[in-house]
């Protein structure tokens, strides 16, 4: 979404409630590559979503509708590394390319990657097991969803319900109303879901702007429906050379 200095990504995560909390986003600072922001996945050390201080955006999605099975003596490696690999150059460029030589080096379960460059341009890269394809993320219809609990049903709700909520121009608030949508008729389909076995867990709102880069990051309370309050981690912005 653009506003007049802005560009922004927003992302809830839902899990299953017996996975290990998430830990909230923090700034890392690897070796010879950008900077960025991430929160942590306990479990795999992975995240889901990052953004580096070029104003590079990466997010991954499970793809429950496609299958895989992991090449003889090579287990499924994490899905938490790809949106890392995104966001290590400072143009995502080179990411469909550089995650194509990572799916021929090890196996990974099915998954819809998106990567946005600071403009708004980028990638939907998709791996259903098999075959991997990229589409320019300007020919993807929002929002770009998943679900492993009544798939095509819980998809077609969230599409309506943004069609309904989110105008062409898409302005924050709209997309906030969005993505904090809970209905207590049918709970496991909003975009602020929780089921039985699963539930939201949070929304991360990536900033882009002129002078920084931002992370906000609010976990989701299943018992009383609504997000607690955030925290944010920001990056001074910078431009390649």
């Amino acid at each position: 979404m653009t506003g007049n200095r802005y560009r922004y990504f927003l992302f809830n995560r839902d899990e299953q409630r017996k996975r290990p909390r998430e830990e909230s986003p923090q700034i890392f600072r690897p070796h010879g590559e950008p900077s960025y922001l991430a929160p942590v996945d306990p479990q795999g050390r992975g995240t889901w979503i990052a953004v580096n201080e070029y104003g590079v955006s990466a997010a991954i999605l499970n793809d429950y509708q496609s299958s895989a099975t992991p090449a003889e003596n090579r287990p499924f490696t994490s899905r938490g590394i790809l949106p890392l690999l995104a966001v290590s150059k400072d143009d995502p460029s080179t990411s469909p390319k550089n995650i194509a030589e990572e799916l021929a080096k090890n196996s990974f379960q099915p998954f819809r990657l998106l990567i946005q460059s600071p403009g708004g341009t980028g990638y939907h890269l998709h791996w259903d097991g098999h075959l991997f394809n990229q589409t320019p993320l300007n020919n993807i219809a929002l929002p770009v969803t998943t679900s492993s609990w009544r798939s095509l049903d819980v998809e077609k709700f969230r599409q309506s319900l943004f069609e309904k909520t989110v105008d062409g121009r898409a302005q924050l608030h709209q997309l906030l109303e969005f993505h904090g949508f809970h209905d207590p008729e049918e709970p496991g389909c909003g975009p602020a879901m929780v089921r039985e076995d699963a539930t939201t867990r949070s929304l991360t709102i990536i900033r882009v702007g002129p002078e920084e880069v931002s992370m906000r990051h609010q976990r989701f309370d299943p018992e009383n429906r609504i997000f607690e309050s955030p925290t944010e981690v920001r990056l001074p912005r910078r431009y390649p050379r």
